[in-house]
């Protein structure tokens, strides 16, 4: 019961969030956008700055009285050193990696100052992600990764994306949520398995390889040998007196491989795809030539890390545009 209150409070949250915060590719932080808050030390030095005033109250000691107003006058300043620690900071996002279901998504975000503003003890992280510790102290900007796992494949868009620091004193803690519009591709986890339902034919650069254990086109001769069918021997070149010779045939293969969504027949939908991925990471490592087919989409094969990439695309989009 209690679970599905906090879910249902932080759905809520999370929409909330959408309506007052715009998806953007840059945002600068300023007055309008940045909270703040005392800290949990902050709280303990609060209430400490009561009790030295209490006491400064029943025992009219001048010296109390004027700890008190230091250290309230110390408070003061560290909201205002606080909150410019984010103060006209600005956040930029980059192009992500695209990475596997399951793995830790690391989105790229550029933080810049200006020239006149230094920022300290950063910390940028999604909701209930790692914490990413950024400094702007001699250089004007950086990039920095913010990671979080991708629980899902296709197109994954990041959360909302929050800043927030303690600095100088950690008295006071000020933060602020943005939303710069994330992206980054997300590919099937793969699935190993056993591979042994592919022929290869040849490594040559002819279009077909030829399987010598044929039935279908006549081939040539070859001496006879004990248990071969007497069906295949040539009794005109024996009636000849050239020996007795077996006729051999072969098949023509196609050297391609096709990746075909039937293959993995009985799977569901991200079953298949798993298995199908596994197998672009294995066949992307030979010479061989192979493509994929899939409900609406159909790849010529072909080799190397672009079509690589192609195939991987496919897979993590599928059923999701």
């Amino acid at each position: 019961m209690a679970l599905s209150i906090r879910a249902s409070w932080k759905e809520n949250y999370q929409q909330w969030l959408a309506t007052r915060i715009p998806a953007q590719e840059k945002a600068t932080l300023h007055r309008r956008n940045i909270y703040i808050l005392p800290s949990a030390n902050g709280m303990m030095y609060l209430f400490a700055t009561c009790l030295v005033f209490i006491a400064a109250i029943n025992y009219a000691v001048s010296l109390a009285f004027g700890l008190t107003f230091l250290m309230v006058s110390i408070f003061i300043l560290a909201i205002l050193h606080t909150f410019n620690n984010l103060n006209q900071l600005s956040l930029h996002s980059h192009s992500s990696p695209a990475v596997y279901c399951g793995e830790e998504a690391a989105f790229r975000v550029e933080i810049s100052r200006l020239p006149s503003k230094k920022h300290e003890s950063l910390e940028l992280n999604f909701d209930g992600s790692v914490i990413t510790h950024a400094d702007l102290l001699a250089q004007d900007r950086d990039v920095v990764d913010v990671f979080i796992k991708a629980d899902r494949r296709g197109d994954f868009k990041a959360p909302f994306l929050r800043v927030s620091t303690y600095f100088p004193l950690g008295l006071c803690r000020a933060w602020s949520i943005i939303d710069l519009d994330l992206h980054c591709l997300v590919y099937p986890r793969p699935a190993p398995f056993v591979m042994n339902q592919f022929n290869t034919g040849s490594s040559g650069n002819d279009d077909s390889a030829i399987s010598k254990e044929g039935s279908e086109d006549y081939y040539g001769l070859r001496e006879y040998v004990p248990g071969d069918s007497l069906r295949q021997v040539a009794w005109k070149n024996l009636a000849r007196g050239q020996g007795m010779h077996v006729k051999q045939f072969v098949d023509y293969v196609d050297s391609n491989i096709w990746l075909d969504w039937d293959m993995f027949y009985g799977f569901n939908t991200e079953e298949r795809l798993s298995r199908l991925c596994f197998c672009v990471l294995k066949l992307s490592k030979s010479k061989t030539p192979f493509g994929l087919k899939m409900p609406g989409t159909e790849i010529a094969p072909d080799t190397g890390p672009e079509h690589k990439v192609k195939l991987l695309r496919a897979l993590a989009l599928f059923g999701t545009q």
